[in-house]
């Protein structure tokens, strides 16, 4: 344990778990993108409004939704690396 009133740098237990649960959430947000577009396939409805939502939901909405999530992942691992550099660096 250490003094958190002294402490420089992150928590790396903290750290690790922040990071699974980021894992998580990405993990839930591509769940729900996929949820919302198997149901949009199977809702009968037609003409201008929605071909236009079906045009941003495929070309821009559920695209910027899973990078989003491929983020969240990137953010987990980087903060996964420094919680083990603040290990390594506390040694």
């Amino acid at each position: 344990m250490y003094d958190k009133s002294t402490f420089h740098g992150i928590d790396p237990q903290y750290s690790r778990q922040q990071a699974r649960a980021m894992q998580t959430g990405a993990g839930d947000l591509d769940r729900i993108v996929g949820q919302i577009g198997s149901l949009l396939s199977q809702v009968q409805w037609s003409g201008p409004g929605a071909q236009r939502f079906l045009g941003e939901w495929e070309g821009a909405l559920r695209p910027e939704l899973q990078a989003a999530a491929e983020n969240i992942r990137s953010n987990a691992v980087e903060l996964d690396r420094r919680a083990q550099l603040q290990e390594d660096a506390s040694r």
